[in-house]
């Protein structure tokens, strides 16, 4: 069972790479003409020319066994070996941050559910959560650059450098996980294993973390595709905010974003660089679905029997 979820996985993330791929390969030959003194933005769709990105893209990964060259005539394995470390580590410390944080949290409202105090349990996790994570990012640097000058979060070089936008990175998967948690623990609630282990003595937080969180992870554990995803697509803004030099930052670079358009002015979209570093994610959070799934048939005993 747990074999057949895997390759479904895999073959799914493969349809995703596709779609990327002929999404980024889509032609981009866009013209500025002058018309009686005006400058007019003119775009025709071409099939051929489409057919002629696809063909000679992978024409070039098959005969050159390269991803292509980047505008610095780079090729792109080695912008990505360049970029992607500096990513790795925002990503995997988001990732801790993000689970053990929230997974404290979750308990903490699980308690303070039904209290006087529950607002500063599931009521903070709402308030977060009803807020979209782009604006909480936005918020969260305006804050920190306003209030707190002594945190160094623009600094880079330095050991730490990763830390801070990890921190910002895991605000809003923190608070996914949170939630979870909280509701998870909420369903144990009642069990007869739960009376029996309060007949036997054990105190309530004793029972609490031996006995009903353990339950929970199976299912806590089976989220860490989606907390991977919500990482991903917090990192690209926190890296562009911040200057942080990773492989989110090199792809905002490659798709050559700008809001004017400048007669003659050479296009710097990357779109070979554009597919690596988009195949570099798809390959982490596919990573991230098989140690979500197998963990949590292992820790599972329904799913563990049926393995």
């Amino acid at each position: 069972m747990l074999t057949r979820k895997l390759v479904r996985s895999i073959f799914m993330y493969l349809v995703v790479m596709v779609l990327i791929i002929l999404v980024v390969l889509i032609p981009r030959n866009a013209e500025m003409t002058l018309v009686d003194g005006v400058m007019e933005y003119q775009y025709k769709f071409s099939w051929e020319s489409y057919y002629q990105n696809v063909k000679m893209y992978f024409t070039n990964v098959i005969e050159t066994k390269s991803l292509g060259e980047t505008q610095g005539w780079q090729s792109v394995e080695e912008v990505i070996i360049s970029y992607m470390p500096a990513s790795l580590k925002v990503i995997g410390a988001a990732f801790m941050i993000s689970m053990v944080f929230g997974i404290y949290k979750g308990i903490f409202d699980f308690r303070q559910s039904g209290r006087k105090t529950s607002f500063l349990g599931n009521g903070t996790t709402f308030l977060f959560q009803a807020i979209p994570d782009f604006f909480l990012i936005i918020l969260t640097v305006l804050f920190i650059i306003t209030y707190m000058t002594f945190i160094p979060i623009f600094s880079q070089g330095q050991w730490y450098s990763f830390l801070f936008p990890s921190m910002i990175a895991s605000i809003y998967p923190s608070m996914y996980v949170a939630r979870i948690t909280s509701a998870a623990l909420t369903n144990e609630v009642g069990m007869q294993y739960i009376q029996v282990a309060k007949a036997k003595g054990l105190t309530e937080k004793m029972v609490l973390y031996r006995h009903v969180l353990r339950n929970c992870y199976a299912l806590i554990l089976s989220h860490c595709s989606s907390v991977m995803l919500l990482i991903l697509s917090n990192l690209l803004m926190v890296e562009f905010l911040l200057g942080y030099k990773g492989a989110a930052f090199r792809l905002f670079q490659a798709l050559d974003y700008s809001s004017v358009m400048v007669a003659g002015q050479r296009s710097k979209f990357e779109g070979e660089l554009v597919i690596g570093i988009s195949l570099c994610f798809l390959l982490i959070v596919l990573l991230s679905r098989v140690i979500s799934e197998w963990a949590s048939n292992r820790l599972d005993p329904r799913r563990k029997e049926q393995l």
